[in-house]
């Protein structure tokens, strides 16, 4: 079990949870047996104004229940009867079971009518929101997106939100406090969505490091190929996301910790990440998105939307809260020697 500490304070990963909820399940027909599980997450009183969140992932996964608390943290339950359902598209990668879930997730929409829908993540864009562009009975609100807005048509009449961007500056120069002679980077990533816009924004900012290869897979094989590739050409390798890879035989995706967990055990190289999971997993250290701070905005403007603005006259922004990760237990099987004066600087550190 890892131990965080956060401002003096130990956390273990084995039991943070988000307490109770209560649960309402619309369970597909049992010949739809490839349709996803949409459970959501009910207030009682339905007077309330509606907000739905859908979210492209499953409950379970950190940067999934990291938004959602942040979006209950902004959307009190005296104010607004939000429901929260998942696509689960990041277990089940193949078309036509986004599809499927895109459907499934559209007819909630009909069913309930939410006066606010917020989007999380790109194929909750691509599958469900870009329906109802132009559409005057609900307004959009969308948060963790990689790829440029433009590909869903955002921002328009009533589509805003906050885009995700990658701290990839500030994660190399972290790396480099660590390991000064560290200059050439391999970024590397599953073959997703999210990680496509991802890689292309990182490589468009730059630092005084090299990017060396920009690499996407989809199986575990190759994932392991490159990892062993990399540790004669890169000084350290950036990864992304690692979520939905497959194993052999199989189109559901391999637990991610695993992946982590040999990704560490078989490089030479420090591995960096940009999510808290990926430095609990194992890598070395990272600058961190924060899902709560995109479910904060996002509940934000779902809440002025409600309080009678319109989408459009709520600007769209970029995430830009941060915190720096530093898992000392890689650090040691490194052989790297941490100064002071950097665990003084960090936010969070895990130990074992």
């Amino acid at each position: 079990m890892s131990k965080w500490h956060i401002g003096g304070i130990v956390l273990c990963t084995g039991l943070i949870g988000l307490g109770a909820v209560t649960l309402w399940s619309h369970t597909p027909k049992p010949s739809q047996a490839q349709q996803p599980e949409t459970t959501a997450e009910v207030s009682p009183a339905a007077a309330r104004p509606r907000v739905l969140l859908v979210h492209s992932y499953h409950a379970g996964y950190p940067w999934v229940d990291a938004i959602t608390r942040g979006v209950r943290m902004a959307s009190p339950a005296s104010e607004v009867d939000l429901q929260v359902v998942y696509m689960d598209t990041k277990r089940h990668t193949d078309e036509p079971f986004k599809q499927r879930t895109g459907e499934e997730m559209r007819r909630v929409l009909a069913e309930w009518r939410p006066r606010v829908l917020i989007a999380a993540d790109d194929n909750a864009q691509e599958y469900v929101a870009t329906s109802y562009l132009g559409d005057e009975e609900i307004q959009i609100v969308f948060c963790g997106v990689n790829a440029d807005p433009q590909k869903y048509g955002y921002p328009t009449k009533n589509v805003t939100g906050v885009l995700e961007r990658p701290h990839y500056r500030e994660s190399v120069a972290l790396l480099r406090r660590l390991v000064p002679e560290a200059r050439r980077i391999a970024l590397l990533s599953d073959n997703s969505p999210t990680s496509a816009g991802a890689l292309k924004f990182m490589c468009d900012e730059g630092t005084d490091s090299e990017i060396i290869t920009k690499e996407m897979v989809t199986t575990f094989t190759q994932w392991k190929d490159a990892v062993r590739r990399l540790q004669d050409s890169a000084d350290a390798i950036a990864v992304y996301m690692y979520h939905t890879l497959k194993g052999p035989d199989s189109d559901k995706s391999l637990d991610p910790t695993m992946v982590m967990d040999w990704t560490v055990r078989h490089s030479s190289v420090p591995v960096v990440g940009f999510f808290i999971f990926t430095v609990d997993d194992g890598a070395l250290c990272g600058y961190l998105e924060s899902g709560v701070e995109h479910g904060r905005r996002a509940g934000r403007m779902a809440l002025d939307i409600l309080n009678g603005k319109t989408a459009d006259e709520c600007p769209m922004v970029t995430a830009l809260a941060g915190q720096s990760m530093l898992n000392l237990k890689t650090a040691r099987a490194l052989n790297l020697t941490v100064p002071q004066s950097v665990i003084a600087d960090i936010d969070v550190l895990v130990e074992e």
